[in-house]
């Protein structure tokens, strides 16, 4: 071989290791820019996001005590909900590998998950008094935490790019000083570049892994994996879209589940996340393909549903759903037993935005949920003039307590042997400035659901203990207590402070509960009973026989009297099998040496019935309507003569 062949060989050979070693220089640079940006990205980007949003819930928050701001509700929970996602991210992805050494971040994460967790209920109850405020206070110091947290993750996120480029340059000298032998040489070449083109495709797959998990977050709820509201909002204008193109008819519905928020109260919110969940997968069950489901929020969810023809496919979805999401759960080795009520919207011609039709469900839901849960509705153009009603209700229910708008009556109770009064029950009566007399049917659901019933029940009590502090001989007053009373953990306190105030002794006064307030028989229900039993306060179990497992409870509690509900009353007349379970009630009082009341009374007939029965006292129109405090006698001869109120 000549030298001139080698000369070019040699030549040929210098010009491909040179454009080789450019080739390979300029994808180490690329590969040097990718995974800094990829570096950076990952853990600073998300404390970053993590940080803004935080601040954007403050303002939000902030915004919404202010009228005129325009920021409501709907608009804060999905600031929250983000949040949430972007803290999802910090907490369960590779955050944590960046500030494992500095146990000051690691304490402001767990901090910023455990406040999370703490105003998660605040945000679903924005509208009570208060709530605002108390999340903004639990907010406010962690925010200097989660700046120094973003600077720090900044720092190490630094850090690691260096680090990953000083391995760059060490690789790129290696391969310089290797240039002697072009054999070795270009051996070493394709090894790097098949190494590198390994890790290129590694961080690519990540870079693109991570990507599809953030689309994922910023669209799904993170407990159930269903769409979110944001999502379920993009796919209702799409379906809008479709109807008003090709004329495809679709529904929405909006469900939430009855009795959860006592699930939540009584046995905690990792139980009820893990009945949201199994729900949510029930939920999917029931849909076709091509059915979309969204959690809302809280335990609310939505569906839009393709229908063809009529409405039928909607009326059998809902009962569906109500069946299924009725059915008995199994969380955590406990059996628990909600519901669901379901309010449906189909699309119709003069529905102009997304929003109107999901306003349209949400009242037809709330329409459901009023009829007595475990119900379905279709909107009518009616409900919005009801909710408007209802709202207005609300309003002056909140201001009807200092307006001093509520009064109590007293109906009479009889001790059937000594024939005499022996006591008296306080009704709650609000006459309305404008409407007159109205129906605590009405409006106490109303006050337990804004949270006025506490407040409401401590007057109540106060007022009523005042009352019969003035009353002869040893004539009791009977006062009937709501379940959330009970949940808020002042009921003890309250009763204490009203016998102390009044002076009335303690055997005088009966609180009145009915099987509801019993129905999950938590510690503290039972701790709260027995606290008011060492008070001296006589406890009476009310409507009995309506409720769900009527013996467990007298097993639970040492009741001091059973009160008969009155329906089994009124079918003295008409049903045979009455009278039997009358008689049985009175022997069981009896037996468990409880005193039973019948109540319901309204005729002299039923009177020597439910004696007969056994039972040892009663109540009723037949012995006196109930009426004020300034009107009451205390001879029953004297009550049945006098004029009703």
């Amino acid at each position: 071989m000549s030298l001139r062949t080698l000369k070019v060989i040699f030549g040929a050979v210098a010009v491909c290791f040179l454009l080789a070693s450019a080739y390979i220089a300029v994808l180490v640079a690329e590969r040097q820019r990718v995974l800094g940006d990829l570096t950076h990205y990952n853990p600073a980007w998300q404390a970053s996001q993590a940080v803004a949003e935080f601040m954007r819930l403050e303002r939000r928050l902030d915004a919404l005590n202010v009228p005129g701001r325009g920021v409501d509700k709907e608009e804060v929970e999905l600031r929250f909900e983000i949040l949430l996602s972007r803290a999802k991210l910090l907490i369960e992805g590779r955050f944590q590998s960046i500030i494992q050494d500095d146990a000051d971040q690691l304490a402001a994460l767990r901090r910023l998950a455990e406040v999370l967790v703490l105003i998660q209920p605040l945000i679903a109850e924005l509208e009570h008094p208060g709530a605002v405020q108390q999340a903004l206070q639990l907010l406010e110091p962690l925010e200097p935490k989660l700046l120094q947290l973003a600077s720090y993750a900044q720092i190490r996120g630094g850090e690691r790019i260096a680090q990953d480029q000083h391995e760059l340059n060490r690789l790129y000298w290696i391969f310089s000083g290797l240039s002697v032998g072009l054999i070795l040489l270009g051996l070493i070449l394709i090894g790097l570049f098949s190494r590198h083109n390994q890790l290129l495709e590694r961080a690519h797959g990540d870079l693109h892994a991570l990507t599809g998990r953030l689309a994922h977050a910023a669209s799904h709820d993170a407990l159930t994996g269903l769409a979110n509201r944001t999502l379920f909002h993009e796919q209702l204008e799409a379906h809008l879209t479709r109807w008003r193109q090709k004329g495809i008819r679709f529904a929405a519905l909006c469900l939430d589940l009855d009795r959860f928020k006592s699930v939540n109260d009584t046995l905690g919110h990792e139980i009820g996340d893990a009945l949201l969940k199994v729900a949510a997968d029930r939920l999917r069950n029931c849909l076709r393909d091509g059915d979309t489901v969204a959690r809302l929020g809280g335990d609310e969810f939505a569906i839009l549903q393709e229908v063809s023809g009529g409405l039928e496919p909607c009326t059998a979805l809902a009962r569906h759903l109500v069946e299924q999401l009725s059915a008995p759960y199994s969380v955590d080795g406990r059996e628990i037993v909600i519901g669901a009520s379901i309010g449906i919207a189909p699309v119709e011609a003069a529905i102009v935005s997304a929003d109107q039709m999901l306003k349209r469900a949400d009242l037809a839901l709330y329409e459901a949920k009023s009829q007595g849960r475990g119900m379905f509705c279709y909107f009518e153009p009616g409900m919005e003039a009801r909710l408007d009603a209802r709202r207005s209700l609300e309003i002056d229910l909140r201001k009807a307590l200092a307006n001093d708008e509520f009064e109590l009556f007293f109906q009479p109770q009889v001790n059937l042997k000594l024939n005499q009064i022996n006591g008296f029950e306080a009704l709650l009566r609000w006459r309305h400035p404008t409407w007159g007399k109205i129906s605590p049917a009405e409006y106490i659901p109303i006050a337990e659901e804004i949270g006025l019933i506490s407040p409401l029940g401590e007057w109540v009590i106060r007022t009523a203990c005042a009352e019969a502090v003035k009353w002869p001989r040893e004539i009791k007053v009977a006062v009937n207590l709501s379940p959330v009373q009970f949940r808020s953990g002042t009921l003890v306190h309250s009763v204490r402070h009203a016998l102390e105030r009044t002076g009335l002794p303690p055997r005088r006064l009966e609180l009145e509960l009915t099987e509801t307030s019993l129905l999950d028989e938590t510690e503290a229900t039972m701790a709260a009973l027995h606290e008011l039993r060492r008070l001296g306060v006589r406890i009476a179990i009310d409507d009995f026989g309506t409720g769900y497992s009527s013996l467990s409870y007298l097993r639970s509690f040492p009741f001091d009297r059973i009160k008969l509900d009155r329906s089994f009353v009124r079918d003295l007349a008409s049903r045979r099998d009455a009278m039997t379970i009358v008689q049985s009630i009175a022997s069981l009082g009896a037996g468990l040496g409880m005193a039973t009341v019948a109540e319901g009374i309204e005729t002299k007939e039923q009177l020597l019935q439910v004696q007969t029965a056994g039972f040892t006292e009663a109540q009723g129109y037949y012995f006196g309507r109930p009426k004020p405090a300034r009107e009451l006698v205390y001879s029953l001869d004297a009550a049945r003569s006098a004029p009703s109120a």
